[in-house]
Formats: structure tokens, C-alpha cells, sequence
């Protein structure tokens, strides 16, 4: 499981920056899906923002599921690479939590991290932490000659 410590990416100053509020009511998560979808409409590949909006509902859901008090989800981009992170109020470091039986729901949250993105990983912040990963986009649609 990735550390605290593992570098990530610095794409704070990241040309296209998206910072969403979360908060424990419904309707988040979903309501956090849509604001990605359509953050990321220039994408040529839509294979990559569905594998990107499904990496956006289990970061949200788990820190509403775990945590109760998400604080926020960051999307941040250059032209090739897509990084998302959702901060919380534990300073609990995430678990991954093994199916016990097929028709057990959750707990494939990590395992899609993992297989989704090109690295991942979690630090402090503040009294709690943020779960960020990376994501490699395709280039954004060009613009039309005038």
C-alpha cells in the first residue's frame, strides 16, 4: 500500500485547476461525478474520463463513508497528466478491506486505485489527509482554425 511519504506530482500550479467543496449530504457524490464529466469534456478518450469519474465516486464515497466530513475534491491538469485528490478529516491512512464474498458490496475502492491510475498514495493534512492518484489523459481536443 503506498505511504505518506511517497512523492506525487506537483500539479497545484497546474494550467486547469477545478476545486470542488464536498460535504456528507446526498447527492454528493453523484453531484461530484457531473462537475468532473464536464471538467473534462475537451477529452478525446471517453474511456478515460469514465475510468476518472469512477476513481472520483470511490475517493468521495470512501471519505463520506469512512470519515463522514469530506472536505474537498481537487482536479488538477496539464496537457498528459490528470491528478485527483479528496481531503477528509481523519488522520487515518486508508485500509484496503478484502471481499469476504462475491456478492459483498465495496471494498474494491484501493484495488481500482491501483489499477486505474499510474500511482496513488495519501498524506496529511492538517488534523486529517488527502488520497490523491494519477492519471494519464490523452491531449484535450484541438482548437478550430478560424
Amino acid at each position: 500500500m503506498p505511504r505518506a511519504a511517497l512523492p506525487a506530482t506537483d500539479l497545484h500550479g497546474a494550467p486547469w485547476v477545478l476545486r470542488f467543496p464536498l460535504s456528507a449530504r446526498p447527492g454528493i457524490i453523484a453531484e461530484a461525478r457531473a462537475r468532473t464529466a464536464d471538467w473534462l469534456d475537451d477529452t478525446t478518450e471517453r474511456a478515460v474520463v469514465a475510468d476518472v469519474v469512477l476513481l472520483v465516486s470511490e475517493l468521495v464515497a470512501n471519505a463520506v463513508r469512512h470519515t463522514g466530513t469530506p472536505g474537498a475534491l481537487l482536479l488538477a491538469r496539464d496537457e498528459s497528466l490528470l491528478r485527483i485528490e479528496v481531503t477528509d478529516s481523519s488522520p487515518r491512512p486508508p485500509q484496503p478491506r478484502p471481499s469476504r464474498h462475491p456478492e459483498d458490496l465495496g471494498g474494491l475502492g484501493l484495488f481500482l486505485l491501483g489499477r486505474l491510475t499510474r500511482r496513488w498514495g495519501w498524506y496529511r493534512q492538517g488534523p486529517g489527509k488527502s488520497v490523491w492518484c494519477e492519471v494519464h489523459l490523452p491531449p484535450p481536443h484541438p482548437l478550430p482554425a478560424c
